[in-house]
């Protein structure tokens, strides 16, 4: 089982392979514009498309419905350098860590920002100045490993100055990183400043996952439906022995910005950012394992997705094909799904099992049942941008925004 840490499934890639496209040129027959809404089907494993013409498989409707819980996001930090991410470490339970994109990582303990940070590597990185809410380049996030208290171990994921992806691990000593301690154990070479994907966690049989985009400069060259290449594709390694190589788990993917397993069952939801018409959210239960296909870019959400001189690339090769469970749509302008967690906490009863997640443009946060996919329950409005979720040690979940702030959720 792929979600336990077993050898046995996946698709084993020590190197990149050429980035040379297979594009099969077939006859646009779907439209790529509609309305804004939210909708939801069950994840199902089906067979890739084929005949001579484009299918799209039929976007499910469902209803939305406002939550009577009655959900409030308090703020708890402000003033943050670009904050996109908060974390906690085994152990801790009064102390969460920030990730700043610039390159920081901050402490608050007991809910007090402490004034030296854990790490810095802003010499390491580069992203865009404040203000500028669009940079996809930076420190993206971390994850502490499930040994932290004893071994000291975390991981980061970031853009060098170069623009390539590297996970490194450091160890940290009597409260802060050691920076002579990094050790890389991941570099992802890429072409484009955008679609880097830029979560770890560790998964239910302690390897470490890592979520990579497609390089979306490189429009010709689809590489998320191509096996031998990283790019667009979840990956799982044992992040103690990297040498033992890497594994694809889940391919045909754009940008999994945040992707998260649920801590009570081990379940696997990735949230996908779209590209023209579509943002969606993918479940991956633990109980189905082996090499998923979660369709870029042969598909965006449910619709076939075809490229403007009318090309489209056939979901070909190993791995089931997996339906997202909910999408919504772009309408023509701003969005940006941003995964969040299912809620395990014990402040929060009716959220309790519920997956949260939302958009970064509009700060819009929604949460669906998997038992009870065709229902989304909208939550609230976080009333600025929304950049991230974060887990504490207890289940409890954050939203942090790029604007400088972090939230506690809250009834």
């Amino acid at each position: 089982m792929w979600h336990s840490g077993a050898r046995g499934g996946g698709t084993r890639v020590r190197v990149r392979s050429t980035r040379e496209s297979n594009r099969r040129k077939v006859p646009s027959i779907c439209g790529l514009r509609w309305p804004l809404l939210v909708s939801l089907v069950a994840a199902a494993a089906l067979a890739g498309c084929g005949g001579d013409g484009v299918e799209s498989h039929p976007t499910p409707s469902a209803s939305t419905v406002e939550s009577d819980a009655g959900l409030r996001a308090v703020e708890i930090a402000s003033g943050l350098d670009r904050p996109v991410y908060v974390a906690s470490a085994p152990g801790e339970p009064d102390r969460l860590y920030a990730v700043g994109q610039a390159g920081v990582i901050q402490v608050l303990d007991h809910g007090e920002l402490q004034g030296e940070p854990f790490l810095d590597i802003s010499d390491l990185t580069t992203t865009s100045p404040k203000g500028e809410l669009a940079a996809e380049q930076g420190l993206l996030s971390m994850v502490f490993a499930p040994d932290y208290a004893t071994s000291g171990r975390f991981y980061v994921d970031y853009t060098d100055r170069q623009g390539h992806v590297n996970v490194v691990e450091y160890r940290a000593r009597e409260g802060r990183a050691d920076p002579d301690s990094a050790r890389r154990v991941l570099l992802v070479e890429k072409s484009s400043p955008t679609h880097n994907g830029g979560q770890l966690h560790f998964g239910p049989g302690g390897d470490l996952y890592v979520g990579i985009g497609d390089d979306g400069g490189s429009r010709v060259h689809p590489q998320s439906l191509e096996a031998g290449d990283l790019l667009g594709k979840l990956l799982r390694l044992d992040a103690e022995d990297p040498d033992a190589g890497v594994r694809v788990v889940a391919y045909g993917l754009r940008n999994p910005w945040r992707f998260s397993f649920d801590r009570e069952t081990g379940d696997l939801w990735i949230a996908d950012v779209g590209s023209l018409t579509w943002e969606e959210v993918n479940y991956l239960p633990r109980s189905d394992p082996g090499l998923k296909n979660l369709g870029w870019d042969a598909y965006e959400g449910h619709e076939a997705f075809v490229w403007d001189e009318g090309s489209h690339d056939e979901p070909e090769g190993p791995g089931e094909l997996v339906w997202p469970i909910a999408v919504y749509g772009r309408d023509g302008g701003c969005a940006a799904v941003i995964g969040g967690y299912a809620y395990r906490g014990e402040e929060i009863p009716a959220a309790r099992g519920r997956y949260f997640y939302g958009d970064f443009c509009t700060g819009q946060v929604w949460s669906i049942d998997p038992a009870e996919p065709e229902r989304v329950r909208h939550e609230l409005e976080l009333g600025t941008t929304l950049a991230s979720f974060g887990e504490d040690s207890a289940g409890e979940l954050y939203l942090v925004s790029r604007t400088g702030s972090i939230f506690r959720l809250s009834d």
